[in-house]
């Protein structure tokens, strides 16, 4: 008999300990792959009394149950940290989680999820206005289109029509908690031919370098002000001294199973432009600042302003649609982030209308297309 009651508690030992552990924490939560968005969040705080702050591990802590419906809006909230880690969590601020599923940012044209995910472009050449993430500070642009400037009558929307392609670098050196500056260095040529305007100049000539300020005005909304290309190194430059100021906003319009609100994400950005943000019919306050609006070498022409804007729609965090107005085009494009930690994109954008012909929309013989390629490190 006593042999048969030892065997016994050897055998419910280890569920008496799971038992006696439980206790300790209070915890539960919900796995990544019952989520849409594959994002972590939970329902518990901790309380910092309870454990030693060098503790980083869920199952060293001690947890208890938030109320649902009345979240304490300085509580402490904990989320995934890192898409490798399976246990490690780190604090963020509750500022009423159900609102706010992602923290956004930017990355180039990019946006850009709670520092981490770089997503795809929101627009063509129309800079976002949201502040520039934390993880990624340089950017590498490359900006073309699928013909020559001016546009040849004879084109084919599948052939390249000696186009061109321009290049920009950015490094966002400086990094506050709500905003960042930095400097871009532009190159007007990635591509040398031998007919059109854009392949005569040699790859790496017109070097240009302008600025970014940006200001994160909330979770989902920021402001900047900067110039791609404004001072220009030599006189093959004609990229134009895009002097820039947008401001973008964020709506999410669908929810999760928990109720949560998630994607698809709209985002507008709205404001005004200079240089090639500039060249249509609709501008003013029209001066000779700078030496000229830079968009040609041949002729000088004056610095003027222009409305733009750009409307997207990002279905996740991979795929986005949008529609762009930049003074010289209207235009509609889609944009692709495919690699979860590599942050390389891909944009590519229809040309519907130009300002030549007063923005009349183009028949398929006179469609063309825009593209850009993007990779952050």
């Amino acid at each position: 008999m006593k042999n048969k009651f030892l065997k016994l508690i050897y055998f419910l030992s280890p569920i008496l300990f799971f038992l006696a552990l439980n206790k300790k924490i209070k915890a539960e939560f919900f796995k990544e792959d019952s989520l849409k968005n594959k994002n972590f969040y939970n329902l518990y705080k901790y309380e910092p009394n309870k454990f030693k702050k060098s503790q980083n591990f869920v199952a060293e802590l001690k947890w208890e149950r938030v109320n649902d419906k009345k979240t304490e809006r300085d509580s402490i909230f904990w989320k995934k940290y890192k898409e490798s880690a399976d246990f490690i969590f780190k604090p963020v601020k509750a500022e009423n989680l159900k609102n706010n599923p992602y923290k956004l940012g930017s990355l180039g044209r990019s946006i850009v999820f709670d520092d981490l995910r770089i997503g795809p472009d929101i627009s063509w050449i129309v800079p976002t206005g949201l502040a520039w993430n934390k993880k990624y500070r340089f950017d590498f642009l490359a900006r073309g289109h699928n013909t020559k400037i001016p546009e040849p009558k004879n084109r084919n929307f599948f052939a390249w029509n000696d186009g061109d392609a321009v290049g920009l670098f950015s490094y966002q050196f400086l990094q506050f908690e709500r905003s960042s500056f930095g400097i871009n260095l532009g190159v007007r040529s990635l591509y040398q031919g031998d007919q059109a305007l854009g392949g005569t100049t040699s790859v790496g000539e017109g070097i240009s370098s302008g600025f970014r300020w940006d200001y994160a005005l909330s979770h989902n909304a920021g402001i900047a002000f900067g110039a791609e290309q404004l001072i220009h190194f030599d006189d093959k430059t004609d990229t134009g001294r895009n002097l820039y100021l947008t401001a973008s906003k964020a709506w999410w319009r669908g929810s999760d199973e928990l109720g949560r609100e998630n994607f698809p994400l709209d985002v507008a950005t709205a404001g005004i432009g200079t240089g090639r943000m500039a060249v249509g019919t609709v501008k003013g306050f029209c001066s000779e600042l700078l030496g000229g609006s830079g968009t040609e070498t041949q002729t000088k022409r004056s610095l003027c302003w222009a409305p733009v804007f750009s409307l997207a729609r990002v279905h996740n965090e991979k795929l986005s649609t949008y529609f762009e107005y930049n003074s010289r085009f209207f235009l509609v494009g889609s944009a692709l982030a495919p690699f979860n930690n590599i942050p390389i994109r891909g944009n590519l954008a229809l040309i519907l209308s130009d300002h030549v012909d007063n923005y009349k929309l183009h028949n398929f013989s006179e469609l063309n297309w825009v593209f850009n390629i993007s990779l952050g490190f």
